[in-house]
């Protein structure tokens, strides 16, 4: 007798299997994915650099990287992002959206502050990326070993359960646990990574793997930078 022919054990089967996403649109998501990270990106230089020449140019650079990003095919900067980096995660999208808020809302937001006199809880904003600065590279290198198989369980495997994507809801909503309020200028990537688990519960989206959803190749690489770039500051100081 065949196992499946269980009709206990078959119900069982078919509601543990990992659901997985639509296809149909993800070179859209791609797309637009691509097209917000680099927007985020370029606008996140003009924020911080010292030179208002390099400021004017990285601005100016923003919106037509964007929009070369959007173009399907090979004709598209997306295809060849794609080739090397493969999709934005749901929290690489989220991160930038944050990102181009804070760039548009910013002049708006320091002259509502200064009538209102109100203290902006993202100046605290450093010292709480630091926990999820380490949560990602640490969890970015595990899942480095475990594609090289030096592992001795399959994180990647585990990506698909609920355990998994609970233990990161249980990671986004820590700080409010803690009681920590956040305003609309706030630069902790606790609220990104937050809406980043909501779409996934309800796409399943890029892959039905909740470390899709959290980390990707090009985010990867940016929490290095970002890390030697704090490294390096703090020294300075």
């Amino acid at each position: 007798m065949n196992l499946l022919d269980d009709p206990a054990l078959l119900h069982w089967v078919l509601n543990t299997a990992p659901l997985l996403p639509q296809d149909t649109y993800l070179p859209w998501i791609r797309q637009a994915g691509w097209a917000l990270v680099l927007a985020a990106l370029f606008s996140a230089a003009s924020r911080r650099s010292a030179v208002p020449q390099l400021r004017a140019g990285y601005r100016l650079l923003a919106w037509p990287l964007a929009l070369w990003a959007c173009i399907p095919g090979p004709w598209g900067l997306s295809y060849w992002l794609g080739l090397a980096f493969q999709t934005p995660s749901l929290m690489a999208i989220a991160l930038s959206l944050q990102t181009l808020w804070q760039s548009l809302a910013q002049g708006r937001w320091a002259l509502m502050r200064q009538v209102s006199g109100f203290a902006d809880s993202g100046q605290r904003g450093p010292r709480r990326q630091y926990p999820y600065l380490v949560l990602g590279l640490v969890l970015g290198w595990l899942l480095l070993l475990d594609g090289f198989a030096y592992l001795p369980v399959s994180l990647y495997g585990w990506g698909f359960s609920p355990p998994a994507f609970a233990l990161m809801l249980l990671l986004a909503l820590w700080p409010w646990v803690q009681g920590v309020r956040f305003s609309l200028m706030a630069q902790s990537p606790a609220p990104a990574l937050l809406a980043a688990l909501v779409v996934f519960a309800l796409t399943r989206w890029p892959t039905g793997n909740v470390w899709d959803a959290v980390l990707d190749p090009w985010l990867f690489i940016a929490l290095h930078l970002y890390a030697i770039a704090g490294y390096r500051a703090r020294l300075s100081d």
